[in-house]
């Protein structure tokens, strides 16, 4: 079977789970095939086939849109926490907090170090030597969000030095001294790097002296520590929030600047058929009016279909394992599209976590609901009672944060977001156990050193993870407790 009839078929099925999901389909087949009795107003054909392939356009180029828009806010707008130049870092130099509102579901352990590459021109990417083998990692992602490479502790065995990242295309020669090759297939490719600390005052300003080892040196001025490298601030505008289509617009701004590859030709042809896409001609305010409504909707609909998806913790074909409210993140997560799985690289990997690691790098479970099936909340009181064996296997370390409904955190002010087997003061059953008591209100006596606030009223999900993780973790054997109101 050629890769474009493999590609048509996954197409195919993820287009039934998507219109199955929203309702666009009938319950049954016997229903699809008997007339209605007295049917609604019409909607005009090509408005109906208009909202069916942009929901489908919209799912597969979600990470691209939103890349574009990340980079357009850090680089050029001058607006919010993160600014930076092309092909320079930004760096968080303490843990995150609820100031950082991206989304994203940012960890407590290891503070950020955030670039955009443009790759029409390699990058050496340098590290500096880790002898106490902090933990640390540059995880590179191509323009809509999957992995395509990893400096670090684990990938490149904490070895320091210089590693050239190539855009598409790339023939030259590789200098001396390069400790490896990353290459990317999209032009642009963007950088979450992520530095351990245990928050300390001695220990951040160790982890911001390893951080500023962390340098980006274009290939022309390699070797040339003198050198200056003028800082650039323009990039492809994105369209304003206002616009009703704009994210179709930025679509196919980013689409044409960041080409999808072959395998998926025949989808781009579809997408043009509704003037979507990088094949699309014209402009999409010069569309018929019935396609440009059927595109309206399809945007406002995609959005809450990868909402659903997210909490649902979706993935067409990666295996992932629930149990006492927890699901794990898709076995295929960091490498979705190579599965055709745009659904789940849409809804679980960009929606709401920016980009994903691959399971070797970091093993995830996030529980949105209690042991009854509720949603949580910050109305009820729950614990967590790790018995010793079901406390998580991790070569580096694990935790648990707590996020609201935009996967942001939120704000208490005792200023605890997390806990797991780095934090500090933590108590412990005689047996090995631990109880974790999750309440807007401090607990009283002891309880109080395994509190972590919810907020009042509001509901939030709780997200596990494990940096190198064990077995159990991997082949998804391990069942993390439920989560178990209590009485207030």
């Amino acid at each position: 079977m050629s890769i474009l009839r493999q590609t048509s078929r996954k197409f195919a099925a993820a287009l039934l789970l998507c219109f199955s999901a929203s309702g666009a389909f009938p319950v049954s087949a016997a229903e699809s095939l008997a007339p209605a009795a007295s049917p609604p107003a019409a909607t005009p054909w090509n408005e109906e086939f208009a909202y069916l392939t942009g929901m489908q356009a919209y799912i597969y180029a979600f990470p691209a849109i939103m890349y574009a828009n990340l980079r357009y806010q850090w680089i050029e707008s001058g607006q919010g926490q993160v600014q930076m130049g092309v092909n320079q870092y930004w760096h968080s130099r303490g843990l995150s907090d609820p100031k950082l509102q991206y989304g994203g579901s940012p960890n407590r352990e290891t503070p950020y170090s955030l670039a955009m590459l443009d790759l029409r021109e390699p990058m050496v990417l340098s590290v500096p030597a880790n002898p106490d083998e902090r933990y640390y990692t540059l995880q590179l992602m191509d323009f809509y969000s999957d992995t395509i490479g990893y400096v670090g502790v684990r990938a490149t065995d904490n070895v320091a030095g210089d590693y050239l990242v190539t855009g598409p295309g790339w023939q030259g020669e590789v200098p001396k001294g390069i400790k490896g090759v990353i290459p990317s297939w999209t032009p642009w490719a963007f950088i979450a790097g992520r530095t351990y600390t245990d928050g300390s005052a001695a220990d951040l300003l160790k982890m911001r002296a390893f951080q500023d080892g962390y340098q980006i040196t274009p290939l022309s001025h390699y070797g040339q520590p003198a050198a200056q490298v003028a800082v650039r601030h323009d990039v492809l505008d994105v369209a304003p929030k206002t616009d009703p289509l704009g994210a179709f617009k930025t679509m196919n701004a980013v689409l044409r600047e960041n080409p999808p590859p072959a395998r998926d030709a025949a989808l781009l042809t579809q997408f043009a058929l509704v003037g979507l896409g990088p094949q699309a001609k014209g402009s999409i305010d010069e569309l018929d009016p019935a396609i440009q409504r059927g595109l309206q909707r399809a945007i406002v609909d995609g959005q809450a279909l990868l909402g659903r998806v997210a909490k649902a913790g979706g993935s067409i074909t990666g295996a992932t394992r629930t149990q006492n409210g927890w699901f794990y993140g898709p076995s295929n997560w960091g490498r979705m599209a190579a599965d055709g799985d745009f659904l789940g690289r849409a809804g679980t990997q960009a929606f709401s976590g920016i980009t994903e690691h691959l399971i070797e790098e970091t093993v995830k479970l996030r529980t949105f609901v209690d042991s009854e099936g509720q949603p949580l909340n910050g109305d009820h009181h729950y614990v967590i009672h790790f018995s010793k064996e079901q406390i998580p296997l991790a070569k580096s370390f694990w935790s648990v944060t707590l996020y609201d409904q935009n996967f942001n955190l939120v704000f208490n002010e005792a200023g605890r977001y997390s806990f797991g087997d780095k934090v500090p003061g933590l108590i412990y059953g005689k047996d090995g156990s631990l109880d974790i008591y999750i309440q807007p209100e401090q607990p009283a006596g002891d309880k109080a050193a395994n509190w972590l606030p919810s907020p009042k009223g509001k509901e939030f999900n709780l997200f596990l993870r494990a940096y190198f993780p064990g077995p159990s973790l991997l082949d998804q054997s391990y069942a993390a407790p439920a989560v178990q109101k209590v009485a207030n």
